[in-house]
């Protein structure tokens, strides 16, 4: 029996189709998707777990931690830190991002091309003072690839 477990996974992971519904279910979660358009809109994108959560009023703390959780075990997300931010109090020094993986898949699944009123949204959207230094909060630097992804659609902002 565990062998046609096994099989069924490698049958899955070969068949484009049965992928690609997986990672709409992936990304269409309201939770996950909130996520994913609170990052689209970060003018870093990369954004604090209380900057995420501030952008989800409706889902609880709890609610949006788990669901990032889920988000960087599909490797959709990573968790970048900025060790120098630790010893200032007030500063965050963990962020969520994209990973290079992640951005191929928001990619194939056109939501690139929502960044520009993603971040239209973010910019108009009131902040509390604590959110505000999150987001101009000195953060590390993403990965050329996904840096890149980004920067291309700034023309558009």
């Amino acid at each position: 029996m565990a062998d046609i477990s096994a099989h069924s996974n490698s049958d899955r992971e070969e068949n484009p189709l049965e992928r690609q519904r997986e990672l709409m279910e992936l990304l269409s979660q309201e939770t996950r998707h909130s996520i994913i358009q609170a990052l689209l809109g970060h003018p870093e994108v990369l954004a604090s777990a209380d900057e995420i959560n501030h952008f989800i009023p409706s889902k609880s703390k709890k609610t949006v931690d788990e669901q990032l959780e889920v988000l960087v075990d599909a490797e959709i997300l990573g968790i970048y830190e900025y060790p120098p931010n630790k010893e200032k109090r007030g500063l965050p020094w963990k962020f969520y991002g994209f990973t290079e993986h992640g951005v191929e898949i928001i990619g194939d699944f056109n939501y690139l091309k929502g960044v520009p009123m993603a971040r239209a949204v973010h910019r108009k959207t009131r902040k509390p003072e604590k959110i505000d230094r999150h987001e101009t909060a000195p953060r590390p630097a993403l990965p050329e690839p996904v840096r890149v992804a980004f920067r291309r659609d700034e023309n558009s902002d």
